[in-house]
């Protein structure tokens, strides 16, 4: 069966300008259902921050009323004095800071030059070493808590705050070299060797050349660390027994009352521990990125 040319010239057809049109309007719906779906995203993750920031400013009339407000009726910063005067939050800082700083220092230290080590020599078990670092992160830190109990117990180290170093270096430290292995394996052998060819010994060569190259990564590796023993609360809420002794965590854990709680000084304590955090992350994100992409992509 054919059809003739004037039937042909009958049916219907779809002009240029109106498929066009069609998939203009196709691209503008899939972008408008893409940016609303990453505003949903991004409310559902910054609510509980404005929320805690909130309720910080609030009176505590305006905590408990009923319905709660979005925002604060009366904007006071008593809280703050609160918290700051009578928690004794600078001390608890403190230890926080002490304790954060030492295990940085040492993660990125042992980190720095074991994962140089493996990344740039081959000796007996260098292949199966990494992988029996990885397995180790595979089991939970609460299956540690007892073995930890008996050897700080034993040693004399329970109740203090260089007792907890060596527990955060045990579960982080692998993690550490394995990033900074993988790291280092990027760096071409070539800079190296035209270093060395110019007179520097291995350490001026690994100092001035490989060491600089390597800042993405130890700037990772140093913010990963300081996230985690800044916010860990098993390990120091089973070895700290004092309260002189406390981290920022445990002493938020112990405002949380009974039958009452102050959720003013509360909040505030919470904004107070977590903006450092914030702030290091602000700055350092791109390092961290591009450390951890480039540490995770060579093993």
């Amino acid at each position: 069966m054919t059809i003739s040319a004037a039937s042909e010239s009958r049916l219907p057809t779809m002009k240029p300008a109106s498929a066009s049109r069609v998939h203009s309007r196709s691209h503008v719906l899939r972008r408008a259902a893409l940016y609303v779906s990453l505003w949903i995203a991004f409310i559902w993750s910054v609510f509980p921050f404005y929320w805690m920031i909130a309720t910080s400013l609030r009176t505590r009339e305006d905590v408990f009323q009923r319905p709660p407000s979005l925002i604060p009726h009366t904007i006071t910063i008593q809280n703050y004095i609160d918290l700051l005067v009578g928690a004794h939050f600078w001390r608890f800082a403190m230890n926080s800071l002490i304790l954060t700083f030492s295990v940085t220092l040492i993660s990125v230290l042992i980190s720095v030059t074991a994962g140089y080590a493996m990344a740039r020599h081959r000796f007996k078990g260098s292949v199966m070493l990494p992988l029996f670092m990885l397995y180790g992160q595979m089991f939970p830190p609460v299956l540690l808590l007892i073995p930890f109990y008996v050897q700080l117990r034993f040693l004399g180290w329970l109740d203090s705050l260089y007792g907890l170093i060596p527990v955060y270096l045990s579960y982080m430290l692998p993690l550490c070299v394995w990033l900074m292995r993988g790291f280092f394996s990027q760096v071409p052998h070539s800079l190296e060797d035209a270093a060395r060819m110019d007179g520097c010994t291995r350490w001026q060569a690994f100092w001035k050349v490989i060491l600089p190259m390597a800042q993405p990564g130890i700037v990772a590796v140093a913010t990963w660390v300081m996230i985690h023993s800044w916010n860990e609360f098993l390990y120091a809420s089973t070895f700290i027994l004092s309260e002189k002794k406390r981290t920022l965590p445990l002493a938020l854990s112990e405002l949380i009352g009974q039958y009452t709680t102050d959720w003013g000084v509360l909040m505030a304590g919470g904004v107070l521990t977590a903006a450092p955090i914030v702030l290091v992350f602000f700055f350092l994100q791109k390092n961290l990125v591009a450390g951890v992409g480039g540490g995770a992509v060579k093993g």
